[in-house]
């Protein structure tokens, strides 16, 4: 047994011919692969048990990308699930939140990359409800931002555990973001932990900060003149 499996892997290394994992035809030379973080990809079957021939190869690939597409849109769902927990067990009113749950609903439907947390789900009805207009995932730069507000000038991040270790590049990337949009621009930084505690106050937080930004820029005027 050991002997054959040493074989088997020299046939593999020097490309002798191998047997198709489904059909048992001649195979390729390499398989489909999705990695860690739901990247697609193909690797050398070299390093690995299986392979397949062409025909099964495709066959393989539109099954793995459907069961993808569809483990992607459960996964988005069940984020919105617990977005919906989080706001009901706040002592919310949820009827008075049923249109923008329903409107954040079709849109992570049919833009499955633009949420990564259940917190930006809530984030995103709080501010449907509240008609502040906002971009999910926008791209600035070399960075992606969690929500852009473009009628306030400003960028909304949601922080979780993970902006605690990470800090003080938090804050480089904050700096070269504004660089960016302009210094204008005002980053808003909200914890998970504020939006555990009361999640309907978040446009007032959003707009103490502006408010803030506001006057400092007057301020700034007077002082001058």
């Amino acid at each position: 047994m050991l002997e054959g499996t040493k074989k088997w892997g020299i046939l593999r290394k020097n490309g002798g011919s191998m047997k198709c994992w489904i059909c048992g035809k001649t195979a390729t030379t390499t398989r489909p692969f999705y990695n860690k973080y739901g990247n697609y990809t193909r690797y050398d079957i070299s390093k690995y048990h299986r392979c397949y021939c062409d025909e099964c190869m495709a066959e393989v690939e539109r099954t793995e990308a459907e069961e993808r597409a569809q483990y992607i849109k459960l996964k988005k769902r069940e984020m919105l699930k617990k977005a919906v927990n989080l706001l009901e067990n706040q002592h919310t009113d949820m009827y008075e939140y049923k249109e923008a749950i329903e409107v954040v609903e079709d849109f992570i439907e049919d833009n499955t990359d633009k949420i990564d947390s259940s917190y930006e789900a809530l984030a995103a009805i709080i501010l449907v409800q509240n008609r502040i207009h906002s971009q999910m995932q926008y791209k600035v730069g070399s960075y992606q931002v969690d929500f852009l507000l473009p009628d306030l000038l400003a960028v909304l991040e949601i922080d979780g555990e993970r902006h605690k270790q990470r800090k003080s590049y938090d804050s480089k990337r904050d700096k070269e973001i504004k660089e960016i949009l302009g210094q204008h621009w005002e980053i808003i930084r909200i914890s998970t932990d504020y939006l555990d505690q009361n999640a309907k106050k978040l446009p007032e937080a959003i707009y103490k900060v502006i408010d803030y930004r506001e006057t400092g820029r007057v301020n700034w005027r007077e002082i001058y003149k």
